[in-house]
């Protein structure tokens, strides 16, 4: 969290002009709720958008110690890369690699869906991803961080012009110069930024109870089907869904596997599950979906 005691001349105050209404007032009462300013929660979620974007997977409640896990090696900004299994491996086993913005990444044949879920933490912004062995779609879900695509209002009363007081200088400069590459005014990047942080911070009561384990975020899919297998390769690794408009799992998924590895199923339109999970569980890992079916 950001330090309370800079000095003034490292901060300053800043408008946005042309903020998504309903995205800041959302954002709003989080951080009022956790007691954070607004210069320190902006200058947060700029920090974890531009530098930290693991964090997401673990992102908390202002003024809360962060859920990390393992603080990863940050492998970023190349055009291309292409790993084998002895890279992920040979600097240890509990070593976790971060990649972000690598133009076209691969993983090799030998890169088996385990050794994937132990040594890499997130893959972000990068374009094209491939992996040549047979690793379960479960696996590429969770590692590929995969942004709900935003679209900005177009009407004006639904933007606000906004200031925010005792912003960090040098958080601020990185964010309009990010703005500017993106070809975006600082209302509307700063709407982009929300619309991708808010939802986890509201989840921030789920992440809060993950403790340091590490967890893949599944989101925004259409319609997902999860086997044994798919959760079996997890090892020690939870799953959390999220708004998948159907989710459906195999009978043969005991309720063993299913408390070990699936933490939440959380905003799902239609989730289907085996009547081996019991009743009370689902009532306690299953949250606001609109339809359950167990059979």
């Amino acid at each position: 969290m950001f330090k309370e005691n800079e000095s003034k001349d490292e901060k300053k105050d800043i408008t946005l002009r042309g903020v998504n209404r309903e995205l800041y007032d959302r954002f709003s009462e989080h951080r009022t709720a956790g007691g954070v300013s607004a210069g320190n929660a902006f200058s947060e979620l700029v920090n974890i958008h531009l530098r930290q974007p693991w964090m997401l997977h673990g992102f908390r409640r202002f003024g809360r110690k962060p859920r990390r896990g393992i603080r990863p090696e940050k492998i970023s900004d190349l055009d291309e890369l292409n790993i084998t299994k002895k890279d992920l491996t040979s600097a240890g086993e509990k070593t976790m690699f971060l990649f972000r913005n690598i133009k076209n990444l691969s993983f090799d044949a030998d890169v088996d869906a385990l050794t994937l879920v132990q040594h890499v933490k997130l893959i972000s912004k990068s374009s094209n991803v491939v992996f040549k062995g047979d690793i379960p779609k479960l696996v590429k879900l969770g590692l590929i961080r995969k942004w709900q695509k935003y679209q900005h209002p177009e009407k004006k009363e639904d933007l606000k012009d906004i200031t925010i007081r005792n912003v960090s200088i040098k958080i601020y400069d990185e964010f309009v110069s990010k703005a500017k590459a993106e070809g975006a005014t600082t209302g509307e990047y700063f709407s982009r930024l929300l619309a991708h942080l808010v939802p986890f911070s509201e989840l921030q009561e789920v992440f809060h109870g993950i403790g340091d384990k590490e967890v893949l975020f599944v989101s925004n899919e259409k319609e997902l089907h999860i086997t044994k297998k798919d959760l079996e390769i997890l090892g020690e690794r939870l799953v959390i869904f999220f708004r998948a408009k159907k989710l459906s799992f195999s009978k043969d998924i005991d309720q063993e596997l299913f408390l070990k590895n699936v933490f939440k199923i959380i905003n799902c339109s239609e989730v289907n599950l085996s009547a081996t999970v019991p009743r009370l569980i689902v009532l306690s890992r299953v949250k606001n979906c609109q339809k359950v079916n167990i059979s």
